[in-house]
């Protein structure tokens, strides 16, 4: 099974994508409105670096690659939720410093698996070598996704509030016009992402309350050699 052909490091084309989406701009996040851009990110990135788990949600753009993300990430290690670049959709799994992966039909077509496999292997969960894990996933962590809202980042302005997923937040926003809208009340955590240039949008929620990712039951989960390639 050649994991990293198949889906061409989707997790690191993630990152990629991210960092492009959220290279423009920074973030806000505050209960004190009077707190000047700059410093509402000082305390955006404490939070951000403070955080034990968030979910993401949305879609990246850069240049011609897609990739839409629905997943949950948990600082200590660990992953779960749904990936999908090139609209094939991937359930990873990282438990117990094992990835998983769902065999799907779309999935087996990438890995050029016979469709007469699929009677067997869809529905139940592919445990990854490191080495494909590598290919596949990549670094995909906390720190390395979030990394650009707690890099360096441009000058930033006020730009008004708005509600995002019923959360009061305020607006940032960069020359380029693209915004980050962070928490209002309680911690300055980043809740939206619109890049203007790469039509990206990122949604973050459950912060420091996405449950650890726990391994698929052993009866479905089947050997990586099973599929071929």
């Amino acid at each position: 099974m050649h994991a990293g052909a198949a889906r061409a490091g989707i997790g690191l084309l993630a990152s990629a994508c991210l960092a492009a989406v959220l290279t423009g701009f920074g973030s806000s996040g505050s209960p004190a409105p009077p707190l000047s851009p700059a410093a509402t990110v000082a305390q955006m990135k404490t939070a951000v670096n403070a955080a034990s788990s968030v979910h993401l949600d949305g879609v990246l753009h850069d240049g011609g690659r897609t990739v839409a993300l629905d997943i949950g990430l948990v600082r200590s290690g660990g992953f779960a939720g749904t990936i999908a670049g090139n609209d094939v959709p991937l359930t990873l799994i990282d438990a117990g410093g094992k990835v998983y992966v769902k065999a799907t039909p779309a999935f087996l077509r990438e890995l050029r698996v016979s469709s007469a496999v699929c009677s067997l292997m869809c529905g139940k969960y592919v445990e990854l070598t490191s080495a494909q894990t590598s290919a596949l996933a990549g670094d995909f962590t906390m720190r390395t996704l979030l990394g650009s809202l707690t890099g360096a980042l441009p000058r930033l302005a006020d730009a008004g509030t708005t509600t995002v997923n019923g959360q009061h937040a305020r607006v940032l926003r960069a020359s380029d016009g693209s915004t980050l809208d962070v928490a209002a009340t309680g911690s300055p955590y980043p809740l939206r992402v619109i890049g203007k240039a790469h039509r990206g949008r990122l949604d973050f929620s459950q912060w420091n309350s996405v449950p650890r990712p726990v391994a698929p039951p052993a009866s479905q989960v089947i050997n990586v050699s099973q599929l071929g390639g």
